[in-house]
């Protein structure tokens, strides 16, 4: 009996090969919630799933459910009571076992075309019952997209997209920081490119480095398309300090609503929205180093069965190893689903990106509380002259050395 079923097994891992269906999928995407947007995933400390929202009926506010096994979503939460719009919310569980939400919200309509977002920031100590909201910014433009991260040091940062003034149609990526999560930073200026860059996600590795991946409006490159996004990526060794940006994408369709985050082998995956096939579909790409990328791999194809778009990601692996895509589409209504699987890429074929593209303009930067571009240009002179130092000392030591 044991020698059949060797021999069935067998015989499906040659099948699967002869028709190149890879044993590492994914499943089918599966429906959880209609008229919700823009899902948070997380899996917090004793295992339980939870996925902030916001509801995608006016007005919309802030909700979050929680599951046992990440299939069932029974027990819903209200976490905001807004008469305008809160939205885009990020969820994190603290190294204390504490809930966060940052999300934008809605604090003045001047007309018909312009309003002004804030950052806020709400807490739990349950995951169900949640503090008033706390306000992160306080300025007269559009602050979105906000993303927060706790490091191993247990420092906060909140990154997010802001105009960079009334006048100007685009984003720039800010920053601040706090190390008890009530008392932050001044804003810290990153990027001040001429296209909008937006969705900053910054992560910690492994091995302590930080690392922050982005979108950016690449249209003008690619006229007359009126919609078209790539992906970008920093690094840094503080988490305050950035280098200049790599470019991880250059594609003729759109790459956009990406998330970002490393697994527990140490490989960086970063999940998108893909235009490839004309419609939007959900797409994934890999890196064993932060530097060398797959290309984009393509997990959905819905082309035939019409326009399916696919939005606001997000992506977890959980305690069993088992990768939880979630994400929003408008194929059954406006709302969220769910994938699970494991991503299949080949890193024998990788591009490597390159950190060449200027991050910040000297002028820009002297108006931050902390000067990026002087700092790097400390550490390059730092190493240069210890260079200097170690040379010096060598060549008069070699003058003191006594001829033979």
């Amino acid at each position: 009996m044991k020698n059949i079923i060797s021999r069935l097994f067998l015989i499906q891992i040659i099948l699967l090969s002869i028709t190149g269906i890879a044993i590492a999928a994914w499943n089918e995407p599966y429906f959880i919630l209609r008229d919700s947007d823009r899902p948070s995933l997380i899996q917090d400390n004793s295992g339980t799933y939870w996925i902030a929202f916001n509801s995608w009926t006016n007005p919309q506010n802030i909700w979050i459910m929680s599951s046992i096994d990440g299939i069932s979503w029974e027990d819903f939460y209200r976490v905001t009571v807004s008469n305008r719009t809160d939205y885009a919310p990020n969820l994190i569980q603290d190294r204390n076992g504490r809930f966060w939400i940052v999300y934008a919200s809605l604090v003045e309509v001047r007309s018909t075309l312009s309003f002004n977002y804030d950052i806020k920031l709400v807490y739990s100590d349950n995951g169900t019952n949640w503090s008033n909201p706390v306000s992160i910014t306080d300025t007269p433009v559009v602050d979105a997209y906000p993303y927060l991260v706790q490091d191993e040091n247990r420092r906060y940062f909140i990154t997010y997209s802001s105009y960079t003034n009334e006048s100007i149609n685009d984003l720039d990526i800010y920053m601040k920081y706090s190390d008890d999560g009530f008392n932050w930073s001044v804003p810290i200026r990153i990027t001040d490119a001429p296209e909008s860059d937006i969705f900053p996600i910054m992560i910690q590795d492994q091995k302590g480095k930080y690392w922050m991946m982005f979108d950016r409006d690449t249209r003008k490159r690619h006229e007359p398309s009126l919609n078209k996004y790539d992906v970008f990526l920093m690094r840094s060794e503080d988490g305050i300090h950035w280098s200049d940006i790599a470019e991880v994408t250059n594609l003729s369709y759109n790459v956009n609503y990406p998330f970002f985050l490393q697994d527990k082998n140490g490989t960086f995956w970063i999940p998108h929205m893909t235009g490839i096939t004309g419609s939007e579909e959900l797409g994934i790409m890999g890196s064993k180093n932060g530097t060398d990328w797959t290309d984009s791999i393509l997990l959905s194809n819905y082309s035939e069965e019409g326009y399916f778009k696919t939005d606001y990601k997000s992506m977890i692996q959980d305690r069993n190893g088992t990768f939880i895509y979630a994400f929003t589409s408008a194929r059954t209504g406006r709302g969220i689903w769910l994938m699970n699987g494991t991503p299949d890429s080949d890193f024998s074929k990788t591009h490597r990106i390159e950190f060449n593209i200027t991050r910040i303009s000297d002028q820009n930067d002297r108006n931050n509380s902390i000067r990026t571009i002087e700092y790097e240009k400390r550490k390059e002179s730092g190493v240069e002259l210890g260079l200097f130092t170690f040379l010096a000392i060598f060549l008069i030591r070699m003058l003191k050395k006594p001829s033979s």
